[in-house]
């Protein structure tokens, strides 16, 4: 009762602060004082459920408590996004279902190349992502699943708006094939699914100003990516920040549905929601604790080579993939490229404070579950006498 009380408080105190916040009617000039007023004012997540099944189980979070809708925070949204358009995809909260379909946001420079390939490669788990249309796959008639190297595909792409619509047509979805979506367009994707197939997002997230650094050093010399500029090559980062060039509160953006025009407290309200209600967080900083955690959800076990896909694991957290090549030291907070480059991310600095709290919270999460889920009741098919 003592704790039930205290989740009634925190949805009362929450509620009177976001209609405070719903009255404001611009942002703060100073993002600092943005980023304070924010930590007061995001969707408290209250008493998480915590997985209880062993790790032998198959759906691992077949005994999660479900929440009440006294409980539940409330939805928020407006016009342009928010989380009334994203019923293809469970609440974090949810009981997690093996049929259910991990959908991964990946946010460039966040580490997310890095987790994509241990999922693929060392996991060895049915990708659905821009690989699966090399070859000629793109021209395919049916869905199916296609193998480059070790690592199997689905032979569509999600990651661009016109492989995802042709995924949804395909009915990727609904077809069981893929262990794993890859995309970076969150709304877009909620088409993939109907009332009986649903998806699990999840996301690694970096800090904005560091995000911002290693995009801009990255984009000088990575002449493969469609977003490639030399003239970057030639500006200092405070040159950078004050041009075209460089994103504007990419996360929040992406996540209110609103790539376009003035943000406002309301888009950031919508973005923490979807956060909060949706994902099952990482930490680029945390990276070996988000992947125990991705495993740990998802019930991903070793099950081809356990050996040779733990060393693959750890070659790839200790190295990472696609890392970048020019490393530049991050900017005092007291520096006029910090100030430039916190303008023009203030409202993804105050929704990665509120990520990181996120972050620690959802550690509710797997306290029954020990570390190294991975390896428990790993098979070898490589070992059998008939080879997978």
């Amino acid at each position: 009762m003592q704790q039930q009380e205290m989740i009634l408080s925190n949805l009362e105190q929450m509620n009177t602060e976001m209609q405070e916040m719903q009255q404001q009617e611009m942002m703060p000039e100073n993002p600092e004082q943005m980023t304070i007023q924010t930590q007061q004012e995001e969707m408290i997540p209250g008493n998480l459920p915590q997985i209880t099944s062993e790790p032998q189980q198959e759906m691992m979070s077949g005994n999660l408590e479900q929440m009440t809708m006294d409980q539940a925070p409330p939805p928020v949204g407006n016009q342009v996004g928010g989380l009334q358009l994203l019923t293809g995809f469970k609440d974090s909260w949810e009981d997690y279902n093996k049929d259910d379909l991990p959908v991964f946001w990946h946010i460039a420079k966040a580490g997310g190349s890095t987790i994509k390939d241990i999922i693929g490669m060392c996991h060895r788990k049915v990708l659905a992502s821009e690989a699966g249309v090399t070859e000629g796959h793109d021209e395919d008639t049916e869905i199916a699943i296609i193998k480059l190297g070790n690592t199997p595909f689905v032979n569509v792409d999600p990651t661009k708006l016109a492989g995802l619509e042709r995924a949804k047509q395909m009915g990727l979805g609904t077809s069981g094939l893929a262990d794993t979506v890859v995309t970076r367009f969150i709304y877009e994707s909620d088409g993939l699914f109907d009332e009986t197939h649903k998806g699990r997002l999840f996301s690694m997230f970096r800090d904005p100003i560091d995000r911002a650094i290693s995009m801009f050093t990255y984009l000088q010399y990575a002449d493969w990516e469609p977003t490639y500029n030399p003239e970057l090559a030639k500006m200092t980062v405070e040159e950078f920040a004050m041009s075209d060039l460089i994103e504007n509160n990419y996360m929040t953006r992406t996540l209110a549905n609103k790539l376009e025009g003035d943000l406002d407290d309301g888009d950031l309200s919508v973005a923490m929601a979807v956060i909060h209600d949706k994902f099952l967080v990482g930490l680029l900083s945390e990276k070996e604790q988000t992947m125990e955690r991705f495993e740990k959800y998802f019930g991903w076990r070793y099950f081809v080579n356990p050996a040779n896909q733990e060393r693959c694991r750890e070659e790839l957290l200790s190295g990472g993939h696609n890392a970048n090549k020019k490393k530049m030291e991050k900017p005092g907070p007291d520096t006029e490229a910090y100030r430039l480059l916190a303008h023009q991310n203030s409202y993804d600095i105050a929704l990665y404070e509120s990520i990181v709290r996120l972050f620690e919270q959802q550690q509710q999460l797997f306290t029954n579950i020990p570390d190294g889920y991975r390896l428990f009741n790993a098979t070898c098919c490589k070992c059998e006498p008939k080879p997978c």
